[in-house]
């Protein structure tokens, strides 16, 4: 609201809505901002016009409309580079920490806020307090992980968080999670746009290949609706070895000679 006014030179309270399209088309033509800043934008002129001004909802959608949002696949890391990532890993607890996200599917603001009461080596579980939309869920302990994090655990002389800040006081910040996985990737060689945040979509891609219900995955992630888990259905290869490109009902004959022209 305060960008909003700053554009105008005066109160929200004064501006028509023409005014407040104008101020839209600035974010997403002149500032080139993403749908998703733009949505922010929208909800706070929303809150502002229903709650504070009283203007009826109805007419500020026909007002304000919704832009959409476009439908973009991540990229995926394949086993075989998750593999080197690891082992590019600078440090070992870098390496404890990938593998943690990695292999549990976590957000990496939820994989520095670990704790070992988090941790159910009986139940082969992993507890996460207030994930995305401030809810509990439990994601999966591999025993792989459980041996890692245990090994962790008596090397860092931990007595509380699993990934200590830099200087022994609360956690590990986000910021240096991400600096973790951007050191090891190009270390492996890993040129892949995301971030750490790849971990998270290859943990329910791979899942997705091994036959894991989607329902599950969706449970696992902590996502609200299940067509936001869908996406990783796109990016599965299961069931490929048996999928047949059109060119290939070609003869191999035909083929050849159509290659050599």
């Amino acid at each position: 609201m305060a960008d909003l006014a700053a554009y105008h030179g005066r109160s929200p309270a004064q501006l028509r809505p023409e005014e407040v399209q104008a101020w839209l088309y600035h974010l997403v033509i002149e500032r080139k901002l993403a749908w998703s800043t733009c949505n922010v934008a929208i909800n706070a002129v929303r809150k502002f016009w229903v709650l504070i001004l009283g203007v009826p909802r109805e007419q500020l959608t026909v007002m304000i409309p919704r832009p959409r949002s476009g439908w973009k696949l991540p990229q995926v890391l394949s086993v075989e580079e998750v593999e080197r990532l690891l082992k590019a890993a600078r440090k070992p607890h870098h390496r404890t920490f990938l593998m943690t996200v990695y292999a549990t599917g976590l957000r990496v603001g939820e994989a520095v806020e670990l704790r070992a009461r988090h941790i159910d080596s009986e139940r082969g579980q992993i507890r996460v307090d207030s994930g995305k939309g401030k809810k509990d869920r439990y994601t999966l302990l591999s025993p792989g992980l459980l041996a890692e994090l245990r090994a962790h655990w008596r090397r860092e002389q931990l007595s509380d968080w699993l990934f200590m800040g830099r200087y022994g006081q609360g956690p590990m910040s986000v910021a240096a999670g991400q600096y973790m996985y951007k050191a090891a990737a190009q270390r492996a060689g890993i040129a892949k746009t995301g971030g750490i945040h790849l971990l998270r979509h290859s943990f329910a891609t791979h899942l997705l290949d091994n036959g894991v219900n989607l329902a599950v995955i969706q449970r696992l992630l902590g996502h609200a609706h299940l067509h936001t888990t869908a996406r990783y259905l796109h990016l599965s290869r299961r069931g490929q070895e048996s999928w047949r490109s059109s060119l290939d009902l070609l003869s191999a004959q035909n083929l050849d000679v159509l290659i050599k022209r």
